[in-house]
């Protein structure tokens, strides 16, 4: 074939790409960029300067650029209300929301377990107390339910609560049954093409016992969603691009087909005490540009107190 034939040719094919490319655009608009940021095991207390370290990383967050449309905390918020008393852990919300108010961007909150009130026996709380369990996470901090979805830039974010309760008063990684049938219910309206994050506070899937202990270590219930695989057979049929994980204070980036599922460190590192397993103090910074994706580990430079 001439190479002139050849160009004209090339020249047609590369028109028609632009052609229907600028087409499928006007019929479905790509979702918008912005950035988001997760911060998850905060493990707030007045001891070991942890209020210090939490508003440095607030400040951390306020002065990114560009800065975040918004701020998702991944549970383990306060250190913690499990075995407290009542005064200890309501002490402990109040500060989390004192020093929260200085977040420029809109905060959503997952529940973790050491929001739990009173669950432990050592507490002293009886069930009966109108706070117990979740209920002083939905009252103080999950403006009434520890499960929710919201829309973004023409993205669907989803917050689970991945914490059960025992008849023993322990917490297990569990989704139960009625959060079950809500995520059917939501993921439908959502639709199969519409990109999708889920943030939750103990892990769908983790490695990091495999990697401590060896491959065949089985994880424990109150490590990983002891239901996993019956959550992720509601949601492997839509676009969830991204899950994003707390509890384990290390750093995991793991890939199955179309999703990726981040452990995302600890704001605390080592409960207040350094890095942890290698992991520095900080959180996950999450660039969306259209349909895709980057993220970072953002440090903010938090020397524990030695």
């Amino acid at each position: 074939m001439p190479m002139k034939t050849r160009i004209i040719q090339s020249c047609a094919f590369a028109f028609l790409i632009l052609f229907v490319g600028l087409g499928l655009s006007g019929c479905r608009e790509e979702p918008a960029a912005f950035r988001f940021v997760f911060m998850t095991d905060i493990h707030l207390q007045p001891e070991r300067n942890a209020g210090e370290g939490y508003a440095a990383a607030v400040e951390k967050v306020n002065q990114l650029k560009p800065r975040p449309d918004f701020v998702i905390t991944g549970g383990d918020l306060i250190m913690d209300a499990l075995g407290q008393t009542y005064e200890r852990a309501d002490s402990l919300y109040r500060l989390f929301l004192e020093i929260s108010q200085h977040l420029i961007p809109p905060a959503y909150h997952c529940i973790g377990n050491h929001e739990l009130f009173g669950v432990y026996t050592q507490s002293g709380i009886d069930p009966s107390h109108p706070e117990y369990g979740k209920a002083m996470f939905k009252n103080r901090i999950g403006e009434g339910s520890t499960y929710r979805s919201f829309d973004h830039q023409g993205w669907h974010f989803i917050l689970l609560d991945g914490i059960g309760i025992t008849p023993e008063r322990r917490y297990i990684g569990l989704i139960d049954e009625e959060q079950i049938e809500w995520l059917k219910q939501d993921l439908q309206k959502t639709g199969l093409d519409t990109p999708v994050v889920i943030a939750l506070h103990i892990p769908l899937f983790s490695v990091m016992t495999q990697f401590l202990r060896g491959p065949l270590t089985p994880n424990t219930a109150g490590l990983v969603i002891t239901n996993a695989k019956e959550v992720w057979d509601v949601c492997e049929d839509y676009n969830v691009r991204l899950v994003l994980q707390g509890h384990l204070h290390v750093v995991e980036d793991i890939g199955w087909r179309n999703t990726r599922f981040i452990t995302a460190g600890a704001v605390s590192g080592k409960w207040w005490e350094g890095p942890y397993r290698g992991f520095e103090e900080g959180f996950v910074v999450v660039d969306v540009r259209g349909n895709d994706f980057d993220w970072t580990y953002e440090t903010y430079g938090w020397q524990a107190e030695r």
